[in-house]
């Protein structure tokens, strides 16, 4: 019985193309192809890849596999990812994460090539004698509160320009940077001008910083013996009663914009009858942060004046957990325009309540509806805090948005 063999390298470039573009192809299927052989990676331009939001992993069983769901919720894949077991991560929209785990190594790792690059370690990390873990100097510890966020100068971490941006200590209260070959992270400013920041971005060939304060910084001189950075533009002017603001920087189609996420403080009561029915016992289980309401102010980088803004237009902002990044929504399945899909990145609640604060905001105000506020803030269905909403809880790295790619 003759077989016959095919040679499925040789199948013409034109032809694998139109096979793919008239395929629904998710994440999972594209690897499965490229894979076949060299000259079907070589012929496969790779899809614009949806945005993810990757959940967290499972702290209580041995297993590997990590979740990722499109921002409609709909699966997109599944992967055994043990390089992630037990490091705290941070999305990008380059298709990277930023992990950290208890060996206090800090890596880039894309979870679709696996492929890895090391920085500098946390040892190498300057705190001016702020090195604690908010009371926990332990490899648990760190892991939890020491970094906050990064910005990169470039989409690859093997270019020769790439720089990595990170505000790091439990009182996010320093920048430090490091590029290529570099074995020690290089701290921006000294222990008299640390300040608190919120978020970092690269934008027209800078790094920009914003405060807790919502004063915008501009690190300068990085390729000098002592980088600093300067005030750049006061902080927008906004108040609103009981509510504090968590500030991001983006830029946003060619726009450096801020985004203040506004919070309020909400508890969980418990009230128990006393025996002589005179009087009720009021017990504070416990409280945490939520989100309101987001409020967005453009620069103009002539007067350095903010202008707030009504509409993000046909795109969309990823912000919390991650790089703070917008997409035009067209570009991307899953991506409604005019929309702002948040994560979790409130260090003081991971362990009771991280992941909780995640959901989609509507950014449109031409709605009439009953209660605005409540509609425009959307917690999805998984989000909502019960026992069993593991994949969207963690102790130490909630939720986070991220850009798949596989380069």
């Amino acid at each position: 019985m003759s077989k016959e063999f095919r040679e499925w390298a040789a199948l013409p470039c034109d032809l694998l193309g139109d096979i793919v573009s008239e395929t629904d192809v998710l994440i999972d299927d594209y690897i499965r192809a490229a894979a076949v052989c060299r000259s079907w990676q070589a012929c496969l331009k790779q899809p614009k890849f949806p945005v993810c939001l990757m959940l967290t992993e499972d702290e209580d069983e041995d297993n590997n596999m990590r979740c990722f769901c499109t921002a409609s919720e709909d699966k997109v894949m599944e992967r055994e990812l043990p390089e992630l077991r037990w490091r705290r991560c941070w999305g990008t929209p380059f298709g990277w994460l930023v992990t950290f785990g208890l060996d206090l190594q800090i890596q880039l790792f894309n979870p679709l090539s696996r492929a890895c690059v090391s920085l500098p370690p946390k040892p190498t990390l300057n705190p001016f004698h702020y090195d604690d873990g908010l009371g926990d100097p332990t490899p648990e510890g760190f892991r939890r509160f020491f970094l906050h966020k990064f910005a990169f100068s470039s989409s690859d971490p093997t270019s020769p320009d790439f720089v990595v941006m990170a505000i790091y200590t439990c009182r996010q209260a320093l920048l430090g940077f490091a590029k290529p070959g570099d074995q020690a992270w290089t701290t921006i400013g000294d222990a008299n001008d640390a300040l608190a920041c919120y978020d970092v971005t690269y934008f027209d060939g800078s790094f920009f910083a914003v405060c807790c304060d919502g004063v915008l910084v501009k690190c300068q001189d990085l390729d000098g013996p002592r980088p600093r950075f300067v005030e750049f533009a006061e902080s927008p002017r906004y108040e609103r009663d009981h509510l504090h603001s968590q500030n991001y920087i983006v830029d946003l189609n060619g726009h450096l914009c801020m985004i203040l996420r506004m919070i309020g403080i909400f508890e969980d009561v418990k009230a128990e009858e006393i025996e002589n029915d005179e009087a009720e016992e009021i017990e504070n289980d416990e409280c945490w942060n939520e989100t309101v309401e987001f409020v967005i102010f453009k620069l103009d980088m002539q007067s350095r004046n903010w202008e707030r803004m009504v509409s993000l237009g046909d795109r969309c902002l990823f912000l919390g957990n991650c790089c703070t990044f917008s997409v035009l929504a067209t570009h991307y399945p899953g991506c409604t325009p005019n929309h702002i899909y948040y994560s979790d990145d409130d260090y003081l609640y991971y362990e009771k309540r991280g992941g909780y604060d995640t959901g989609i905001y509507n950014f449109d105000f031409d709605f009439d509806v009953d209660d605005e506020e409540e509609k425009r803030r959307l917690l999805l269905p998984q989000y909502e805090y019960e026992e069993e909403s593991d994949g969207f809880r963690s102790k130490f790295c909630p939720p986070l948005w991220i850009l798949p790619s596989s380069h």
